[in-house]
């Protein structure tokens, strides 16, 4: 929002506004968009904590307040606790496992100090007609959006149960509770339920207070304190500060999982390898246990309990401060608790293991050890290999403002206050990008992650590969998403931008006379990044490779039209970057500014 007068009169809204937009690098002229950008983020990020990490593009993924919107300037799906925004990754999802769960997440949000009747009730009517016309005349973002909801009803056969809707509808005023909005709200949610789709449907009114204090407990530590009056201490253990072992009454224990609103934290389960997996079989004997008046008391014997590690742990007598916590082991449980808590003793125990330390190591080891019950996806214990240790130290010797730092562990940076969020890469961020540059396969980005890690196996994050190369192909990606953010490339060009690295990296293989690219494990390799780097962190010579990238991909993409070889998301096939490299010496030949960059 450079150079932009307009501004939310809301003054600390105003200023987490612009907080957000310079963590991610965004640069929005129009006020509208950035507010439906910050929402989007405060709404899904609270929600799913994950959302936002897994693609520096998300927030564009998930927009969708342009022409045709049906009056949601926002959607999210969750497949198995993973954010979806193509419908290959839903597939995948969906084929992974035999029994699945969906949510489905929408956001309206106005820069307006009112709560609308008119504009709450498009959203309900909008909502409706999402789920239930066959064909919607809608922009291209909801159009696939609606394709993803379509197969998920096509698969309801293997609902763990049935999906749940969440509207929320955003302004910058207050909400006073007005008797008629309220029943206003209920018969659209209602509406939506009749429709018989749904486990749960909820329609939450988000006004400027509410709005704040979701952005503030998404960027701040969490700290709770409980009673624990079962406990003792373990003995002394290296790498730990302090643990406990005891008993915890869920009247306390409840308090360690839910926000002010009484909704369920998710972001303390950011490190639980396995997500809620809905009323399975184990999970149903706990709730038969917890709903029993006279078996609960066995509650504390029958469940393996809670394991929680924080960073910071006070204590007074039974009385426990934690600060920065993460519940690793007890994902299951919690869920089960939080959906029963009506229905439960206050009373009732619940086993717990309270781990103070800031090793990560010794966090790693207990993740570990603690999630071996059931199944477990392999791209949940991928981060806590060696390599990306090392990988890790390796992105540590670089310096400046723009250097990058590579997160192992989900939100292990967060507390670095002054540390943008654009200048963190993740592990599938990570492997998008060394994947796009190096392997080649830009087209395959819209897959989802844990997939193409499983397929790439022997190909990815091997002992002996150049750390470097890793590096590289992170840093061109951040650039390049930096150039679309800032506008130095049309943002239309974002669903090409992995085939933009692939390009970087064969006009300047090219240009040195290098055939293929080198072995990952190659001295080459290492020559080769040192050469990319010089050239994409010089702003002169880096906006040359991008600027003949976009002529390439745009000229190919009128090629293939004219050969009627073009199909539906072009930037998904293997033909259409086939179709790149064939042609890349033509480019090259025209650029006259090469000799100055290169």
């Amino acid at each position: 929002m450079n150079n932009q007068k307009q501004e939310l009169e809301n003054r600390i809204l105003q200023n987490q506004l612009l907080d957000f937009l310079d963590s991610y690098g965004i640069k929005e002229k129009n006020l509208s968009v950035a507010f439906e950008h910050f929402c989007n983020y405060c709404i899904f990020s609270h929600k799913y904590p994950e959302a936002y990490i897994t693609d520096g593009m998300f927030y564009q993924a998930v927009h969708t307040g342009k022409g045709g919107d049906f009056a949601v300037d926002g959607i999210l799906i969750i497949i198995n606790d993973t954010p979806v925004t193509t419908l290959t990754q839903a597939k995948e999802l969906i084929s992974a496992q035999k029994r699945f769960t969906a949510n489905f997440l929408f956001v309206q949000a106005k820069t307006s100090a009112t709560f609308d009747s008119g504009e709450m009730l498009k959203v309900g009517y909008g909502i409706k007609k999402f789920f239930t016309d066959k064909d919607i005349c809608a922009n291209q973002e909801v159009k696939e959006f609606k394709l993803i909801a379509d197969y998920v009803f096509e698969n309801s056969v293997n609902f763990v149960e049935n999906p749940t809707c969440s509207i929320y509808y955003v302004t910058t005023g207050k909400w006073t509770k007005d008797e008629f909005l309220i029943k206003l709200i209920e018969e659209e949610r209602k509406n939506i339920e009749l429709l018989n789709y749904f486990s749960d449907v909820k329609y939450t009114p988000i006004d400027a207070l509410h709005l704040q204090t979701i952005y503030k407990e998404i960027n701040n530590s969490i700290t709770r304190q409980v009673v624990i009056p079962k406990i003792v201490a373990f003995p002394e253990i290296d790498g730990v500060v302090q643990a406990y072992l005891g008993l915890i009454p869920f009247g306390e224990y409840i308090k360690l999982i839910t926000d002010d609103s009484e909704g369920l934290l998710q972001g303390i389960f950011y490190d639980n390898v396995r997500g809620y997996l809905g009323e399975n079989p184990v999970n149903k004997e706990i709730i038969a246990t917890v709903e029993n008046t006279e078996k609960y008391v066995q509650f504390p014997i029958l469940n393996n309990g809670i394991t929680i590690v924080t960073k910071t742990m006070n204590s007074s007598g039974d009385k426990f401060k934690l600060t920065d916590y993460q519940i690793v082991n007890g994902c299951q449980t919690s869920h089960v608790l939080y959906k029963c808590r009506d229905r439960i003793n206050t009373d009732m125990m619940i086993p717990i293991k309270i781990v103070n330390t800031i090793s990560p190591e010794l966090v790693n080891n207990v993740i570990r050890s603690t999630n071996r019950q059931t199944q477990v996806l392999d791209e949940a214990f991928e981060s806590l290999k060696e390599f990306h240790k090392q990988l890790q130290e390796y992105y540590e010797t670089y310096s400046g403002e723009d250097r990058l730092y590579y997160e192992r562990r989900s939100h292990e940076f967060d507390e670095e206050k002054r540390l943008r969020r654009y200048n963190v890469i993740t592990l599938p961020v990570q492997l998008q990008a060394f994947m796009s540059m190096f392997l080649e396969e830009p087209h395959s980005m819209h897959r989802y992650y844990g997939e193409l890690l499983r397929a790439n196996k022997n190909r990815l994050f091997q002992n002996g590969h150049q750390l470097i190369a890793y590096y590289t192909s992170a840093k061109t990606l951040q650039c390049v998403e930096k150039a679309l953010n800032n506008g130095s490339i049309d943002m239309k060009w974002r669903y090409y931008r992995y085939h933009i690295l692939l390009l970087i990296q064969t006009f300047l293989r090219k240009i040195n006379g290098i055939k293929f690219v080198p072995a990952p494990t190659s001295k080459d390799m290492n020559r080769f990044c040192t050469s990319i780097l010089k050239i994409v962190n010089d702003e002169k010579n880096l906006d040359i490779v991008l600027q003949a990238s976009i002529h390439h991909i745009d000229k190919t993409l009128e090629e293939q039209k004219s050969k009627s070889r073009l199909s539906n998301g072009p930037e998904r096939t293997k033909e259409f970057t086939m179709a790149l490299l064939a042609n890349v010496d033509q480019t090259i030949t025209k650029v006259e500014k090469w000799n100055k960059c290169i």
